[in-house]
């Protein structure tokens, strides 16, 4: 076991270059701060970026130990291991009246809750842990540490944090040479998603390069995740019942739909089963219709969004309509998860099967009403959209309309409704 030249390790080679995330973790609670997420969304990153906060403070990287249980010098580690840091901590921090102790992967060590509950209830310690979201699910970090723990959930970049990590920046009013920059990063981000490692490959100019990337994180989620924890025995149905939900996200579609599309290679209780895995892991988030009635509003058909909009390229799909759905989703989950826990998202369906994508309520008062469409340049596409919207305002008692499009901007009058049409990249740069 080599615990403590893991840990020296650290403090001689430091921080990596790091690219900043949005998401900022809280430094000074006395709480199990745990980031949880898929694979390869920058977990371990999160952590480099809050420790950096850390030295830029004050505390000196000495103080700071940062273990990642996933290290092969580390294999064979048990909880009662465990205890050894402690030591260390105090063999190197004598006087330290804080223990800052970030530990990466955790999930690989059995046992560990006890002793994270421990360091909690006896001890001044700054703790942040990370696991990938199948071992590590929040809520059942809240019942095992005993509500000592605040989780976050880490997504995929977002269209922000894309332009960061590509090394561009824009500020002030944009001419028009940096909008058509964006457009092209628009392009790229709506085609291969926000896998922080796809868009650090400078060198990744071949697309099916990329592909393969996302391949090989799609494996990782249904062998490392899927079946490692859940025990999923029918890898194939798996995999079939993923490529389906994906080839249809942004779309209405029921578990009876799913079962005949999977050419019944699961029974139906074993389908739901699975989806209701791939909706643990964080994998695919299902928007359910706005209803008053929370009851029916839970037995409706959902819509089905996928975490990151590399994944359907994967399969080919191209439809940019569905493409912008998907990202405008997962920029609203992610600013919920981020920022406004207490918000809640869903779909309409009124009269005549008027729908409005997105109604973003919060205590039971709706919000906001955005549709999301392609190219509205067409007049029965953008009448569609428009009278959609008039409708759900009209049941919901809401002002604040929004149809998101690709590159139409204006503010329009209809029916005494003031509407608002934003192209997306200035909305997703906006709700930043």
């Amino acid at each position: 076991m080599k615990l403590e030249e893991v840990i020296i390790e650290f403090h001689k080679l430091g921080l990596p270059e790091i690219k900043g995330r949005e998401i900022e973790l809280p430094l000074d609670l006395n709480k199990a701060i745990t980031v949880i997420g898929l694979r390869r969304t920058g977990k371990t990153y999160l952590l480099y970026q809050t420790i950096e906060k850390l030295i830029n403070r004050g505390v000196d990287i000495s103080e700071i130990f940062y273990i990642n249980f996933e290290d092969e010098r580390l294999e064979g580690i048990s909880s009662e291991h465990l205890s050894e840091i402690v030591q260390l901590y105090r063999k190197y921090n004598p006087n330290s009246k804080i223990m800052y102790l970030f530990l990466d992967e955790i999930q690989a060590v059995e046992g560990w809750e006890k002793f994270v509950r421990r360091l909690l209830e006896r001890r001044n310690v700054r703790l942040f842990i990370t696991g990938s979201s199948s071992r590590f699910l929040s809520g059942e970090i809240a019942t095992t540490l005993r509500g000592r723990s605040i989780s976050y959930r880490l997504f995929p970049l977002s269209f922000w944090e894309f332009l960061e990590f590509g090394g561009e920046q824009f500020t002030g009013t944009l001419i028009e040479d940096e909008r058509g920059r964006i457009k092209a990063n628009l392009e790229e981000y709506l085609e291969f998603g926000g896998f922080p490692e796809i868009v650090n490959c400078t060198n990744l100019s071949h697309r099916n390069l990329k592909v393969r990337i996302l391949q090989e994180y799609l494996d990782l989620i249904v062998y490392k995740d899927l079946v490692e924890r859940y025990g999923v025995g029918k890898t194939g149905a798996m995999k079939a019942l993923i490529r389906v939900i994906v080839k249809n996200f942004a779309n209405r579609i029921s578990i009876k739909r799913l079962y005949e599309l999977t050419g019944a290679r699961l029974s139906k209780t074993a389908l739901y089963q699975y989806f209701s895995y791939l909706e643990d892991i964080g994998f695919v988030i299902p928007v359910r219709k706005f209803t008053y009635s929370e009851i029916k509003s839970l037995r409706s058909i959902p819509k089905m969004y996928i975490v990151d909009n590399g994944f359907p390229t994967i399969y080919g799909m191209e439809d940019m309509g569905r493409r912008m759905e998907n990202m405008v989703a997962i920029e609203l989950f992610r600013k919920r998860y981020y920022e406004e826990p207490s918000e809640e998202i869903h779909y309409y369906i009124g009269k005549g099967d008027k729908e409005v994508d997105f109604v973003l309520s919060k205590s039971g008062q709706v919000k906001e009403l955005i549709q999301v469409s392609y190219d509205i340049s067409e007049p029965s596409t953008k009448d569609r959209e428009v009278k959609a919207l008039i409708q759900a305002s009209e049941e919901t008692e809401c002002e604040h309309l929004t149809v998101i499009t690709w590159d139409y901007e204006r503010k329009e009058t209809v029916e005494g409704k003031e509407i608002r049409f934003m192209p997306l990249w200035k909305w997703l740069i906006e709700a930043r």
